[in-house]
C-alpha cells in the first residue's frame, strides 16, 4: 500500500503551517459586542428560502422579519423563535434560547422539503462506467486500475461536501438527545456503548463548543467541517437518519454498513468508492470532470502552482474556501475536485476487473479518501486518483465528507 505523504509535499506542509490559520475560538480582530448586551443570529435553512419569522424579545415585545439576520446589543435572557410557514416545507418548531451577556444565541430554522429528499441533494441514476484510469493518463498509480463497474442503484448525494454550520447544527441536535458528548477539545460517540472520537475541537476545526452549545467562528459557516474522523462522517449519517425517521445504517459497535451491504441501507451513509468516483466523473472520462485540464481560478480550489501536465498554473488560496464556489459538474456536484479529501465507505484495497455493486474488503486498516485537497497538485485531484487515511485520526484538516442515500 502506498503512504506517500497526505498533502502531497513536505515543503508545502511546512509552508501551510506557517500561515496564520484560523482556528477554533479565534479572534478575528472584529467588532466586539458590549459586555452588557449580546447576539442573536437567526438562521432559517436553506438559505435560500425566503422564511419569515417573529422573535420575542427578553424585554418584552417582538421582532419580526424574514430570512438570514443579526441582532446586536441585545438584552440578556430568554429569546423565542416562531417560524412563518414557506410552501413546500415542514415548519420547524418554536425554539426558546437563553443570551448571556457577551455572548451569542443562534437560532437555526430547519425547514425540511415535504414528501421530497433533504434540500441540497442531487439524484445521482445507475449505470456503468470505467473506473480507475487508462494506461496512458499522465501521473496515474499503479492501483487505479482501470475495470467496468456497474452500479444497480441510484442514490441520492449531497451536492456540496458538509459545512460547518450544517455540522454543528446537527451536532447540537444529537447531542441534546444524547447521542454524543462534547468537551471543548473533543466530539464523541454515545451510541451503542461506543465512546469514537468523531470531532477534534480544539486544532484547526472552525466549530467550537461551550456551555453545552456548539457555535461555528464567524464567516466560516459555509466552509467544509475539518479536523473529523471517518466515523465523525458517519456519525452525521447516521444522526440525519434518526433525525428523520430513517433506520441507522452503521453499528457503532463493529462500525459496518447495514452488514457489509450499503447499497442495500435505507438510511444516509458514506458513498463507496465506487458510487464516489461514478459521482465525480459524471459520465466522463477525461482525468478530470473539467476535461484534459483543472483550472485553479475557475474550476477547483487546489495548490495551482503545480497544474496538470501540459495545463496553465494558477493561484493557491492556502485553505478551504466555502462549499459550491466553483461550478458543479454534471450530476450538479460541488468541489468533487479539491477543496477537500472526502471521505469513503470503504477500507483501502486492490481492485480490478468487472464488477457489479463493489463494496470493497472487510475489514482494513485505512479508510479510502478521494477527490484531492486546497494543498494538493493537480494530478492527486484527478478522478481516479485512489488514497487512504486512518479512520480514527482527527487531526487531518484536509478531510471532509458528503453523504448518499440509496433510493428506488
Amino acid at each position: 500500500m502506498r503512504r506517500w505523504p497526505i498533502y502531497i509535499a513536505v515543503s508545502v506542509l511546512l509552508g501551510v503551517f506557517a500561515l496564520s490559520f484560523p482556528g477554533c475560538g479565534s479572534d478575528d480582530g472584529g467588532s466586539t459586542v458590549p459586555p452588557d448586551t449580546g447576539t442573536v443570529v437567526i438562521l432559517p435553512l436553506p438559505t435560500g428560502i425566503d422564511a419569515s419569522w417573529t422573535l420575542d424579545l427578553a424585554v418584552g415585545g417582538t421582532e419580526t422579519g424574514a430570512g438570514s439576520t443579526t441582532l446586536d446589543e441585545q438584552e440578556p435572557g430568554n429569546y423565542t423563535i416562531h417560524w412563518g410557514e414557506v410552501f413546500g416545507y415542514q415548519t420547524p418548531d418554536d425554539e426558546t434560547l437563553v443570551l448571556a451577556a457577551g455572548e451569542s444565541i443562534t437560532f437555526v430554522g430547519d425547514y425540511l422539503p415535504v414528501g421530497g429528499p433533504t434540500e441540497g441533494f442531487v439524484r445521482i441514476p445507475a449505470g456503468t462506467f470505467a473506473m480507475g484510469s487508462p494506461t496512458t493518463e499522465t501521473g496515474r498509480d499503479s492501483d487505479e486500475t482501470q475495470h467496468i463497474v456497474t452500479l444497480t442503484t441510484p442514490f441520492l448525494m449531497a451536492a456540496t461536501e458538509v459545512t460547518n454550520l450544517q455540522y454543528a447544527e446537527l451536532a447540537q441536535w444529537a447531542y441534546d438527545r444524547g447521542y454524543c458528548t462534547a468537551t471543548s477539545g473533543n466530539l464523541r460517540d454515545a451510541l451503542d456503548g461506543s465512546s469514537q472520537e468523531f470531532l477534534v475541537l480544539d486544532g484547526f476545526c472552525e466549530i467550537s463548543f461551550s456551555n453545552g452549545v456548539f457555535t461555528v467562528e464567524a464567516g466560516r459557516e459555509a466552509h467544509p467541517v475539518v479536523d473529523l474522523t471517518w466515523y465523525g462522517a458517519v456519525a452525521y449519517c447516521d444522526w440525519l437518519s434518526l433525525r428523520e425517521g430513517l433506520p441507522r445504517a452503521y453499528d457503532h459497535g463493529t462500525w459496518q454498513c447495514n452488514g457489509h451491504a450499503p447499497y442495500s441501507a435505507q438510511g444516509y451513509r458514506l458513498p463507496t468508492e465506487a458510487e464516489w468516483e461514478y459521482a465525480c466523473r459524471a459520465g466522463t472520462k477525461t482525468p478530470f470532470n473539467t476535461g484534459p485540464c483543472l483550472d485553479a481560478r475557475t474550476e477547483a480550489n487546489y495548490h495551482g502552482s503545480y497544474p496538470y501536465t501540459g495545463c496553465p498554473s494558477g493561484p493557491w488560496v492556502a485553505w478551504t474556501v466555502p462549499v459550491g464556489s466553483y461550478p458543479a459538474n454534471d450530476f450538479g456536484l460541488y468541489d468533487m475536485h479539491g477543496n477537500l479529501w472526502e471521505w469513503c465507505n470503504d477500507w483501502y484495497g486492490v481492485y480490478g476487473g468487472s464488477v457489479t455493486d463493489p463494496v470493497g474488503p472487510w475489514p482494513g486498516r485505512y479508510r479510502v479518501i478521494r477527490g484531492g485537497v486546497w494543498g494538493a497538485f493537480a494530478r492527486s485531484c484527478r478522478s481516479a486518483l485512489r488514497f487512504d487515511a486512518y479512520p480514527g485520526n482527527g487531526s487531518l484538516f484536509g478531510i471532509g465528507f458528503r453523504p448518499v442515500r440509496s433510493t428506488a
